[in-house]
């Protein structure tokens, strides 16, 4: 038996709590002084000013805001939160502020925002009487010696008159213009220094529910009890951009904070608007232009924005006699810790492996993220590979095991939103069922990665849930049918109507995924459940195989089966554990055989979506309905767009073809054609910076060095490498543990592993090993 022993402390847990469960000191606090009627967004600067005998070694503070706040201490930011959550869940940020405070006197200053009507990244609380809803800001601080500093009345508290967006409606696609105006604030304000006495004392907001008596410290309805972030800060790298004329540009997509040193008559004004594309003479938004308007103050000033944006370049609209000095991005991306990599005898997979990285960490913020340049939203199914990449090339787990908890945010019903903590969840406009499985998916991994029981466990009631939410469409034969919301597999032509063969086999993967979980945390009966309906779901997939064509069809109306077929269908049978085995065969050459497969997507309804086209992925039959095929259906298959080829993947390896997938990645190469550093958003168009195409960069540490936990923890690991046509690949993969190093030619690996691990029906202790292996290692 070989000795596991216990792996040391990493990056995968939340960091220690200096702050005890109970009533806070601090008082939320916001302006007196009221905001215009017209004005819905409202920023507050607030100030302290203290004097110290000595600084502590360690002086923690917790701080949290009604919307988003920036925190400074004698002019240098520390920390920017809180991070997006369902109000009701919401979580503080804990920083030490010893490294910025001084003997003698020191300024901690914030600038609060609330967006008073909802965001991509935030959603409002429900309306309560005497609750914080127009704002309010939480700061607390042990001083050591010198007591506590809390946020109260004798803060200082300015209301930004002219802090606002763009005026008018907004629809899921728009995210608006932020609106300053400096005239409001000095450039100096956060420093010492600042005679501050004309600016008014704060007030505190005692905050209630009906029934409860209103405090104005925490926890109250609806706003705690409430936790510490349990992820990583956002760092900030900044990068200075090109002067063009009227345009500033980056080298490649960039996302965070624009920094502009700006000069001109006090209220004149500036645009700032982002763009995606360099080149493009309007910025390539589906909705409004995105950026920044401000209005001068009569001194040259530098201004840094409070939201973050995605770009390639910035349009500079000026007032006469405006003047843009400079401008930079503060990047400010989720942190990649450690020394993963990966490297292979064709330089082209390793520039794939390089550029899904770089993806990831475009979309990485206080969540997982669509893309930075557009809305920023937290999609529910999108996050699975940005998680995913995050567990196989980042030794910091801590978003990618937040992440599934943050999303954890079942309606009445059991089915998740769409979208998570914004938006989408307020609007409710509609619900992606397959976007909910690809979660369940997201808690598998973290069951495997990370082996938690109470964390599985808390996470168990959400996924059964999601499964019971499809029973009511459940035919007699066990098969889902007429499955309401947005059916949306992906931007390709896949027929969705009636029994659907791509979320049938998602749900089945999905209730194999709980069965086991539930089994491993001791739930037989929940276990017996769901395997009752898979059994019964692989009786009635029946229905959709083609055994003419010996393939399974894209759906079934009134039980007759319609003859389109997609990528999809085959991979969704066979990670859902629905495909006899006699056919995998059979579903593998559909999902590879080249001269059969057409790109067609719902986007481009009358002709082939070709790569690179340039087009939006949407477009007119969201309304309407699906398109009748252009194609040749009873021989063409329909490729899957870039999200849904690590179901692909994934099922070419359950079916035992791994090897395969080194070539499969190289399709990434005419993405490189239409941006050499992010990844598209769909084959033919849309964005150049989402992360849910970042599949082979976890293809290439999963599958081709061939790394994976063994059991629930990652205790052991599991490395079957497939080169596929490689001549060698070598990388370093996370664990708990560390990392593990891997190296694999033509007849030999090379493992340096921090734990056991297991090679075939081999089982290796913790260290260095070489293995001899067969001719081929595929």
């Amino acid at each position: 038996m070989v000795s596991r022993g216990a792996a040391p402390p990493t990056l995968t847990q939340p960091d220690p709590d200096p702050f005890a469960p109970g009533r806070w000191r601090g008082q939320w606090i916001w302006s007196g002084v009221e905001p215009p009627a017209s004005q819905v967004r409202r920023s507050v600067a607030l100030r302290r000013v203290l004097t110290l005998a000595s600084v502590a070694p360690r002086v923690p503070a917790r701080i949290c805001a009604d919307s988003r706040y920036v925190l400074w201490v004698n002019g240098r930011e520390v920390v920017r939160g809180p991070g997006r959550i369902h109000p009701k869940r919401r979580r503080y940020d804990v920083a030490d502020l010893a490294p910025y405070l001084q003997p003698g006197e020191n300024v901690v200053a914030a600038l609060a925002t609330f967006y008073g009507r909802p965001t991509a990244w935030w959603m409002p609380s429900p309306t309560v009487t005497g609750q914080v809803r127009s704002g309010g800001f939480l700061f607390e601080a042990d001083l050591g010696d010198d007591g506590w500093l809390v946020s109260d009345d004798s803060w200082r508290a300015r209301f930004l008159v002219g802090w606002d967006d763009a005026p008018g409606p907004r629809g899921m696609g728009e995210r608006g213009m932020e609106v300053v105006d400096l005239r409001s604030l000095p450039a100096d304000w956060a420093a010492a220094g600042l005679a501050d006495h004309d600016w008014p004392a704060a007030r505190t907001i005692p905050a209630a529910g009906l029934g409860e008596a209103g405090r104005p410290e925490p926890p109250n309805y609806p706003h705690g009890p409430f936790g510490s972030r349990p992820a990583s800060y956002p760092g900030a790298t900044r990068i200075e951009l090109a002067h063009c004329g009227a345009v500033f540009r980056a080298e490649r997509v960039v996302a965070g904070t624009l920094i502009v040193e700006l000069e001109g008559p006090a209220g004149s004004e500036l645009t700032l608007t982002c763009a995606e594309f360099p080149g493009d003479e309007v910025p390539a938004s589906p909705g409004e232009p995105i950026g920044c308007t401000i209005t001068l103050d009569g001194t040259r000033r530098q201004f840094e924005t409070f939201d973050l944006y995605g770009l390639r370049q910035v349009h500079v609209g000026a007032a006469p006699g405006v003047t843009v000095h400079a401008m930079s991005v503060n990047e400010r991306l989720y942190p990649v810790i450690g020394a993963a990599g990966f490297s292979c005898s064709d330089p082209q997979l390793t520039t794939i492996w390089a550029v899904g990285r770089r993806t990831v960490s475009l979309c990485s913020y206080d969540a997982y993220v669509d893309c930075p340049t557009r809305e920023q939203r937290a999609w529910t199914g999108d996050a699975v590979v940005h998680q995913m990449v995050d567990l196989t090339t980042n030794g910091d787990w801590r978003l990618a095991r937040w992440n599934p908890f943050m999303a954890a945010e079942p309606m009445p019903d059991g089915m998740l939103p769409m979208a998570v903590a914004g938006d989408a969840t307020a609007l409710d406009v509609t619900v992606i069922p397959d976007w909910a499985l690809h979660w369940v998916h997201s808690v598998a991994n973290l069951w495997r990665y990370l082996g938690d029981p109470a964390e599985v466990s808390r996470l168990l009631p959400v996924v059964e849930g999601v499964l019971r939410w499809f029973e009511p469409f459940l035919d007699g034969d066990g098969l889902l049918t007429d499955v309401v919301g947005w059916v949306l597999i992906d931007w390709a032509s896949v027929y969705t109507d009636g029994a659907c063969a791509a979320l049938n086999g998602l749900f089945g993967r999905a209730l194999l995924e709980f069965a086991a979980m539930a089994e491993w945390v001791g739930d037989g009966g929940r276990a017996r459940w769901a395997r009752a309906h898979h059994q019964r779901l692989v009786d009635g997939f029946e229905r959709l195989w083609d055994p003419d064509r010996r393939l399974y069809v894209d759906s079934a109306v009134g039980g007759v089966r319609r003859p389109m077929t997609s990528q999809h269908a085959q991979a969704a049978a066979l990670v859902g554990g629905l495909a006899p085995e006699g056919r995998w065969p059979r579903l593998v050459e559909v999902l590879t055989d080249e001269a059969d497969l057409v790109h067609a997507s719902f986007s481009v309804p009358h002709g082939e979506a070709t790569p690179n086209l340039g087009v939006e992925a949407g477009g007119p039959y969201m309304r309407q309905g699906q398109p009748e095929p252009w194609w040749d259906v009873a021989r063409q298959v329909v490729r899957a767009q870039p999200f849904f080829r690590y179901v692909i993947h994934d099922a070419l390896a359950d079916a035992g073809r791994a090897d395969l997938i080194p070539a499969l990645c190289l399709d990434w190469t005419v993405a490189l054609e239409r941006c050499p550093t992010s990844w598209t958003e769909t084959w033919f168009g849309g964005t150049v910076s989402h992360g849910w195409s970042a599949t082979p960069t976890r293809d290439l540490m999963v599958h081709v060095l061939g790394v994976q936990p063994a059991e629930p923890g990652f205790a052991v690991a599991r490395i079957n490498p497939h080169l596929g046509y490689l001549e060698w690949a070598e990388g370093k993969v996370p664990c708990p543990a560390g990392l593990i190093e891997v190296r694999v030619e033509r007849g030999v690996l090379a493992v340096t592993s921090p734990i056991a691990f297991r090679h075939g029906p081999t089982e290796y202790e913790a260290g260095s090993h070489r293995i001899a292996l067969a001719a081929r290692a595929d």
